[in-house]
């Protein structure tokens, strides 16, 4: 994952990029954590290497939500009038976000769930990761628009 941070003295459009790079390594982890769910309903060997990939997805979503709060401030000031909201909202998600990902890693240990609930729950979670990512990037395309504005005018 991307370690930049707002002590770099980033542009806004720098801090953007960072997240986005750093939203398609995720989304890789999603796909193999994926992949590795469609085994594990095939094959009960298979369980172990999606318990280990769920794992792995998780923690790195929230370091992602660590780094992300630290560069959210300079990657939306371009957003006209609505930056420091946008960056709240976010913040908002990510607080929930972080207590679905605690219960669902409790849930991976072993023997809690059956093979067959840790399957459905690893994909509806990460269902819902995509979805987090892509409102994410809503955001933050609003800023490049702000921005490419607020240039056009001279601001």
């Amino acid at each position: 994952m991307n370690t930049m941070t707002m002590g770099d003295g980033i542009s806004s459009s720098e801090a953007r990029a960072a997240i986005m790079s750093c939203h398609d390594e995720l989304r890789g982890l999603v796909s193999e954590t994926i992949h590795a769910a469609e085994k594990a309903t095939v094959s009960d060997n298979e369980f172990e290497p999606l318990r280990n990939h769920a794992l792995l997805l998780f923690q790195a979503f929230e370091e992602h939500m660590d780094f992300e709060e630290e560069l959210l401030p300079a990657a939306l000031r371009d957003v006209i009038g609505r930056g420091p909201m946008l960056v709240k909202e976010v913040v908002d998600v990510h607080d929930r976000r972080r207590s679905t990902l605690a219960l669902a890693m409790s849930a991976l240990e072993p023997g809690l769930l059956s093979p067959q609930l840790v399957v459905a729950s690893v994909r509806a979670l990460a269902d819902t990761l995509l979805r987090d990512l892509k409102s994410e990037e809503r955001c933050l395309h609003t800023a490049d628009l702000d921005a490419i504005v607020t240039d056009g005018h001279g601001g």
